[in-house]
């Protein structure tokens, strides 16, 4: 049931972003952009991150909010430059790929029950020039085990030509939390130095949510409960520089229920 709505809501989505203004679009400087992080499965999780010559892919195990990470770091392109990655947990370490097609497998990372931020970037062989860099945020489970659930995560990327809907949006951004998504669709440079960001919230079960676009002009924000499958969006907005999305989610029946949120930013390419 929940493809077939999920098929109906992307329908809709697809009708309103046609109504988007022209912009001077981020494409091709986007092309090849992305950051994920999911739970597939009450233990298992994975980390992506993707700028164009580099990409990461951590594997992860969650033991009741105790995590340990193996990472793959790969130079994907022959240009004399490498792939960095700088990993934040219980610590911070710093790893590198060089190499066009080399991939280095990074393992024994300190376990930790913070939350992990990843930083991708390609770099000079002689490891003092970063640019490019990509960033991703994973919340820690360790206070909040519903973070666990199967499924629940986030992830953005850029679009290429053939990927835009008709509204020509730039990017995406999707946050999914239980029986709750969040989607969030970007256009740069509209108005000039700003990002254009349309978004809705999408309630597959009874349940109550929030969604909000943090830094947001105007402000960005919509709660509601719903004890069946609805769908709402959030105004129109603008931000400048990194945008925030901000996803939340709690029981519609229980009293003083606890909230899952979840953080996901979307930086600009440089």
């Amino acid at each position: 049931m929940r493809l077939t709505r999920a098929l109906v809501v992307a329908a809709t989505v697809v009708a309103a972003v046609a109504i988007a203004p022209q912009a001077a679009f981020a494409i091709p400087s986007g092309t090849g952009w992305s950051g994920s992080w999911k739970y597939t499965g009450g233990t298992s999780i994975q980390v992506t991150l993707d700028v164009p010559g580099a990409k990461l892919v951590a594997n992860g195990w969650d033991a009741l909010g105790t995590r340990a990470f193996v990472l793959n770091i790969t130079d994907t392109v022959a240009d004399g430059k490498c792939a960095y990655v700088k990993w934040t947990a219980a610590a911070t370490t710093e790893h590198w790929s060089c190499g066009s097609g080399t991939t280095v497998q990074v393992t024994g990372l300190p376990t930790s029950t913070t939350a992990v931020t990843a930083v991708l970037c390609r770099d000079s062989t002689s490891h003092n020039n970063k640019t490019n860099c990509n960033v991703i945020d994973v919340p820690s489970s360790y206070t909040d085990e519903f973070i666990r659930t199967e499924g629940n995560g986030a992830r953005w990327h850029y679009y290429n030509a053939s990927e835009h809907y008709d509204g020509g949006e730039d990017w995406g951004a999707w946050i999914t939390i239980g029986d709750v998504d969040f989607d969030y669709f970007g256009w740069d440079d509209s108005p000039e130095g700003q990002r254009w960001i349309k978004s809705w919230v999408t309630v597959f079960e009874p349940a109550c949510a929030s969604g909000t676009l943090l830094n947001a002009t105007p402000a960005s924000s919509l709660s509601f409960c719903s004890q069946y499958d609805l769908i709402d969006n959030l105004p129109v907005t603008n931000v400048t520089g990194t945008a925030w999305g901000q996803g939340c989610t709690w029981s519609i029946r229980a009293v003083n229920p606890p909230r899952h949120c979840i953080k996901l930013r979307v930086p600009e390419p440089n």
